[in-house]
């Protein structure tokens, strides 16, 4: 409480502006009267933790929230490691259409100015993926973005990038939280703005050259289909929103380029705006997000429409079916499209002496296994997390009989080529309309996977649990889960074989320690049923919640495309029931 107290005093006083130090001094007589917990309170007391993924949280005012002084800190912290790494360091800073995000990346930039470091800062917003594309380009000792992704308005985060344009990764991410946890003194961050000399000698744009090369790096990427003809192009219709952020330019230039000149943005949602007025969530995950998109593709007839989130890392997709109305994608499906066809086509002209690699999340639908299995890729699982994939590639970088080929996870990210190191929806997409181009259908191709490799079905369950309340309910649920024996206990129609335990790399039943190989520990529990089916439970690393991911195989294969609609639906069935006994399980439900 003692701890807690000093640091809510902490706020009460300079360099505090006065508004601030009143709110704080008002926290503290109510936590003083006994009020020690709500969100309010908490904002004070329960710093907002920086972790290897950086730092998201509610904007507002005290330790737990996004602001110029929780921002100060961790680019002080990060800028204190850049001037350790090398004597020249360099530093790419971009932001999202969020609000603050403009300014809390000027103090990022004002932060490691001070320090002497050269800064190239965006001038308008800019997508994650060209962030990552930046560091490298500009041969940087690191990078930021100033996003909080999909989450609501009042959320914003600060993400940190290493020389390759990765993540932090180890060693460097434990030296870098380190370095920001030392700082315990508000006065230390030191702010400059625009107008200072310091800042404006040492912060520079980043300019157009950074895209354009992006896109000279796209044509040499071999994801463009040579069965493809300029024409083909040109008559596909698309739809396309950035849901208020940051990839309507981008993602427009870049269609366009490669040949996709019938790319219609929807109106209301093509210009950044951080309130997200026409979204509940600027997610391409939710469909209530793209009711705009569908409702604009069926007025023009569009072949498909795309949408990305905030900082256009992720992607959606809606295709026209034989009935003329819309089908959404999953990012499982969108995933197992884009690495079955890539798979083949390597797999039909392989490389001499070198095997391509496909990398997925364990949360990620097994059929992408099956996909690499049967073209002979080789396959790495890892933890749920873009940097765990980018870690991969870093390694494949100087394997001489390996290369990377796709990466990908559940949650609508994917990445087909090897010079960004996060993932991008802007190749993804370029990827994802010319395989529309040549296969004509999506749908058709989806099952023509189905037939090829297995019919796999996958569900997510998404507990929002904020608080210290949400947090220890977020433990309790997975401590009960590792006191139980759950071997040979049967969720409906299947029986458990296999438990594996991510953080204490304990494997029981049928399951294998090898799924641990090369893997940190992480706080994941993965149940294995019969029949190729998985269960998965894990809290989330950048917001409140807890999430069960499920990925259950047809134990019926079908034969051929017309079994498939009523083989999926006794699928998905069988997964809802199997997961609300398994949220039942973990004290859930």
């Amino acid at each position: 409480m003692a701890t807690e107290s000093k640091l809510i005093e902490s706020w009460t006083k300079a360099p505090f502006p006065p508004k601030v130090q009143e709110e704080a001094k008002s926290i503290l007589s109510r936590f003083q009267k006994g009020e020690t917990s709500g969100l309010e309170i908490e904002a004070y007391t329960v710093p907002l933790e920086f972790g290897t993924g950086g730092m998201r949280g509610r904007i507002g005012n005290g330790i737990g929230r996004m602001n110029e002084f929780t921002v100060g800190k961790a680019a002080l912290g990060f800028s204190r490691y850049l001037v350790k790494k090398t004597k020249k360091p360099i530093l790419v800073i971009a932001y999202d259409s969020r609000r603050r995000s403009r300014e809390f990346a000027e103090v990022t930039a004002g932060v490691a100015a001070a320090h002497g470091i050269k800064v190239i800062l965006f001038s308008e917003v800019a997508p994650t993926p060209l962030l990552s594309y930046a560091v490298r380009y500009y041969k940087a000792t690191g990078g930021v973005v100033l996003t909080a992704s999909h989450n609501p308005p009042e959320y914003n985060g600060f993400k940190a990038y290493l020389a390759k344009g990765e993540q932090l990764a180890p060693p460097d991410d434990k030296k870098i939280i380190s370095l920001i946890e030392k700082v315990q003194d508000w006065n230390e961050i030191k702010f400059l703005s625009p107008k200072d000399p310091a800042y404006k000698k040492l912060v520079v744009k980043a300019g157009a050259d950074c895209f354009a090369n992006y896109l000279k790096d796209l044509k040499k990427s071999g994801i463009v289909s040579t069965k493809v003809s300029a024409k083909d192009r040109s008559k596909i219709r698309l739809v396309y929103s950035p849901l208020h952020g940051t990839g309507g330019y981008y993602m427009k230039k870049l269609l366009n380029d490669f040949g996709y000149k019938n790319v219609t943005l929807v109106p209301e949602q093509k210009d950044p705006d951080g309130e997200f007025p026409t979204v509940k969530f600027p997610n391409p995950e939710e469909p209530e997000a793209l009711a705009l998109s569908q409702k604009l593709s069926e007025k023009i007839g569009a072949d498909a429409f795309i949408a990305t989130d905030p900082d256009a890392d992720r992607l959606g997709i809606g295709v026209k079916n034989q009935e003329g109305g819309y089908t959404l994608l999953n990012g499982n499906q969108i995933g197992s499209i884009l690495a079955a066809y890539l798979a083949e086509k390597v797999s039909a002209k392989p490389k001499k002496g070198k095997k391509p690699v496909l990398v997925k999340t364990v949360v990620t639908t097994d059929l992408q296994a099956d996909i690499a299995k049967k073209n002979k890729l080789a396959l790495k699982n890892v933890l749920t997390g873009f940097k765990f994939i980018a870690e991969v590639m870093g390694k494949l970088d100087k394997n001489k009989t390996q290369y990377f080929l796709f990466g990908g996870e559940e949650s609508y990210g994917y990445l087909p080529v090897n010079f960004v190191r996060d993932k991008d929806s802007l190749s993804s997409a370029l990827l994802l309309v010319e395989v529309l181009a040549e296969k004509k259908d999506l749908l058709s191709y989806m099952n023509e996977i189905y037939l090829k490799y297995g019919l796999y079905q996958e569900g997510l369950k998404s507990l929002t649990l904020e608080g210290l309340a949400g947090k220890k309910k977020i433990q309790d649920s997975l401590q009960s889960l590792r006191e139980n024996d759950l071997i040979g206990k049967t969720l409906g129609k299947r029986k458990v074989t296999g438990f594996l335990d991510f953080k204490s790399k304990t494997a029981k039943g049928s399951a294998s320690k090898s799924a641990f190989s090369g893997l940190p520990s992480s706080d994941v529990i993965q149940l294995e049923l019969e029949g190729s089916a998985k269960l998965t439970i894990r809290p989330s690393g950048t917001e409140p919640k807890i999430k069960i991911y499920s990925s259950f195989k047809s134990r019926t294969a079908p034969q051929k495309e017309s079994e498939i609609p009523k083989l999926t639906t006794e699928l998905l069935d069988e997964l809802k029931e199997t997961e609300a006994l398994f949220l039942q399980l973990a004290g859930l439900k």
